[in-house]
């Protein structure tokens, strides 16, 4: 039998980790895809070396699973900035620094690797003509590309950029693993005296659909306009 009582006291506490869930997401996005972005220009210049570290880094990225990179983050990271603190003659308090952040700098990395792979095919779909055309109005290299190039990038990016980006909302139940209290993870905790997880994970699979419904449509509202930029640029 289903507990009502319990999902009728569980749900507003539940939803008290739904800004928890949106930061971690919402920042590692920004950061990630920035990174990403950054990754994809380098590679696509093919600087020689810079451009060899970049796929290196998307490739083993791409291949390790979050929670490793969550318990890297963690677990070692911490001990990396301490171990360099007293190299230096000084001890940085790294109890200090929130699991959030440690979750946040994982998930970040493993944005920036997929999304890199994203922006640079992104970059490549668009027509060579455009930035001569750029060029040839007077337009610098910066006006062309923050202007012509990347608007019209994004328009094919966006919809890959809108399922990696829904992908990492349910990937932040993962940072449960490192003791980050989201909406997974409050959920788990509030079902366990009792035993009611059917019950909790009911209340989560109908938040995160709420959640993945907003975004699926702000992401299309995005792309329609997106889509209209490139039919103008093109024409």
């Amino acid at each position: 039998m289903i507990d009502f009582k319990f999902i009728a006291e569980a749900v507003p506490d539940i939803l008290k980790a739904i800004p928890v869930t949106l930061m971690l997401a919402l920042l590692s996005a920004a950061a990630g895809w920035l990174l990403g972005l950054g990754s994809a220009s380098l590679r696509r210049a093919k600087t020689p070396v810079v451009s060899q570290i970049c796929a290196v880094f998307v490739s083993f990225m791409r291949g390790v699973p979050m929670v490793i990179l969550l318990y890297v983050a963690y677990y070692a990271l911490p001990v990396m900035v301490y171990s360099y603190g007293v190299s230096i003659g000084r001890e940085f308090d790294v109890s200090v620094v929130p699991p959030a952040v440690y979750a946040i700098a994982a998930l970040t990395l493993d944005q920036a690797a997929y999304s890199s792979e994203i922006f640079r095919a992104a970059l490549g779909a668009v027509d060579e003509g455009q930035r001569e055309a750029a060029y040839s109005v007077g337009m610098t290299k910066l006006q062309a590309m923050t202007r012509i190039i990347f608007p019209q990038a994004m328009a094919v990016a966006v919809p890959n950029l809108g399922g990696l980006f829904l992908g990492l909302v349910k990937g932040t139940s993962l940072a449960y693993y490192v003791g980050v209290y989201e909406i997974t993870a409050t959920a788990n905790l509030l079902a366990m005296p009792a035993l009611n997880f059917i019950e909790a994970y009911l209340i989560t699979t109908v938040i995160y659909e709420l959640i993945s419904f907003f975004f699926n449509r702000l992401f299309g509202t995005v792309e329609t306009r997106l889509k209209r930029f490139r039919a103008g640029a093109a024409a």
